[in-house]
């Protein structure tokens, strides 16, 4: 009888232990799917981390704002494919589909968090695309849903297509109004500001085309009637406070000398210097060189060999760095930023110099000047620099481009985007010890990575652009 009576009671022992067996192997700590709060915080901050460290390693260079004294590789133009730049991208795609799922779904279904989720979505295949044409659109970020692992190439204008309907799509889901609960690392839950980065990217991405199609009447009605960055309060800039710069801002984060191979190119010093313009101090810094004068600012020229790089004008200590102290000291000066109010007021001022919108480009040029040293903290006598000759308005494109270039220091890779599109400024020239045949390249290669794992569809996206994986074969949109 005790016998049974303990089989008993080991028994129900166990069917109750069976019964909670869920609960006991669940980690409430570690939930089973992630509040778009979260994921937006992530993707914002992964993905801004990624357009300054591209800026700074990539943009900056190839547009001539800087130059390389060492590892000169890209200065020169041998370039590979980029892949931490495209795995970065579509691993951060995937969790903005998460918040599109989450954010479209009964229960936790919120329009605004789509409608950033869109926008976000929209600027990052957008780089995609500029940065290499043909890309995975259609069918990708469909592994885990649809099993399909080897995804189809879109073309670029499809993908132009698709970018400026969800960001009109993303404008009118604001618009409606409801609230976001955090996760907001730019606009802190302000859906107006959000609208206004959604259609002043839409202006940005209707420019970028603008070669191959009529945007007037869009541009005309977005600027006309739509909501649109107003001023430097509207930026779309995530900070890196300076308390923790050094672990928070991704170049802070880099290897140690990281930072002193990026120097003044000779191209932005000549600018610089021809219209006095202070963003010189702002960025860069005098010589270390001790009997130098304590003045003095020193270019070095782009695209140079390691050795005549490591040597030119005498070595490092004669050519000027970048200002670590706005880098790293300056309180909240550090800043990874997607669009600027300067840009909007270019693009307008493009648009009314080459007539496609009714606008006055020397307004909407001199605001964009202005904003740009507003936003750098940079003193300057504004209306004598804007009369100087080739700064004073003169209803030429390049006049505006050359001011916009400059306006493009640190964000992202727009100011070769830029070049590609306009050919401006002329002053942007392959360096001596080019690699690329003096030619400045206009896209990366594919990574390795598709032409093993997505064979077929990488090659097709080849032979469509005439059978080579080449760094100088234009995009659609291109010049």
């Amino acid at each position: 009888m005790k016998k049974l009576t303990s089989f008993l009671a080991i028994a129900l022992l166990m069917l109750a232990c069976t019964d909670d067996f869920d609960d006991i192997n669940t980690n409430n700590n570690e939930p089973e799917s992630v509040t778009s709060d979260l994921l937006l915080s992530t993707v914002i901050s992964n993905n801004m981390d990624r357009y300054i460290s591209d800026g700074w390693s990539r943009g900056n260079i190839v547009a001539q704002l800087t130059a390389k004294i060492n590892f000169t590789d890209f200065d020169r133009y041998n370039w590979g494919s980029e892949g931490g730049t495209w795995n970065s991208l579509y691993g951060n795609l995937t969790e903005v589909e998460l918040i599109l799922e989450s954010a479209r779904a009964e229960g936790t279904k919120n329009t605004s968090y789509e409608g950033i989720a869109l926008i976000l979505r929209a600027w990052m295949y957008s780089q995609l695309t500029d940065n290499w044409g043909a890309v995975p659109f259609s069918e990708a970020i469909k592994g885990q849903t649809e099993g399909n692992f080897q995804p189809a190439y879109d073309s670029q204008e499809s993908i132009y297509t698709s970018i400026q309907s969800d960001l009109s799509t993303a404008n009118s889901l604001l618009a409606q109004g409801m609230p976001i609960f955090g996760g907001d690392l730019l606009y802190d839950g302000d859906l107006l500001k959000w609208r206004k980065l959604a259609n002043s990217l839409r202006l940005r991405y209707l420019m970028r085309v603008s070669n191959r199609m009529d945007i007037s009447g869009q541009f005309t009605s977005i600027v006309n009637n739509e909501p649109i960055l107003e001023g430097n309060a509207d930026n779309a800039v995530l900070t890196y406070p300076a308390v923790s710069v050094a672990t928070s801002f991704p170049i802070g984060r880099g290897r140690i000398g990281g930072f002193d191979e990026h120097r003044l190119s000779e191209t932005s010093e000549a600018v610089l210097k021809q219209y006095n313009d202070n963003r010189l101090n702002t960025w860069f810094q005098v010589t270390d060189n001790p009997n130098d004068d304590p003045t003095l600012f020193v270019g070095m020229p782009n695209g140079l060999s390691e050795n005549n790089a490591s040597t030119f004008n005498g070595g490092a200590s004669n050519v000027s760095r970048l200002n670590q102290s706005l880098f790293f000291d300056s309180p909240n000066a550090v800043r990874a930023c997607m669009m600027q109010f300067a840009e909007v007021q270019f693009l307008i001022a493009e648009a009314a110099q080459r007539g496609l919108i009714t606008a006055n480009a020397k307004n909407h040029y001199e605001a964009g000047v202005i904003a740009s040293f507003e936003y750098w903290n940079t003193e300057q006598d504004m209306p004598t620099y804007l009369t100087q000759p080739g700064v004073v308005y003169d209803n030429q494109l390049e006049t505006i481009m050359r001011q916009k270039w400059l306006a493009s220091f640190m964000t992202g890779m727009e100011a070769w985007y830029d070049l590609r599109r306009t050919g401006l400024p002329t002053n942007i020239t392959p360096g001596q010890d080019n690699v690329n045949g003096d030619a400045v390249p206009v896209r990366f290669l594919y990574p390795d990575q598709e032409q093993s794992l997505n064979a077929e569809n990488y090659q097709k996206a080849v032979s469509d652009m005439g059978g080579a994986d080449d760094i100088n074969i234009k995009g659609w949109w291109e010049n």
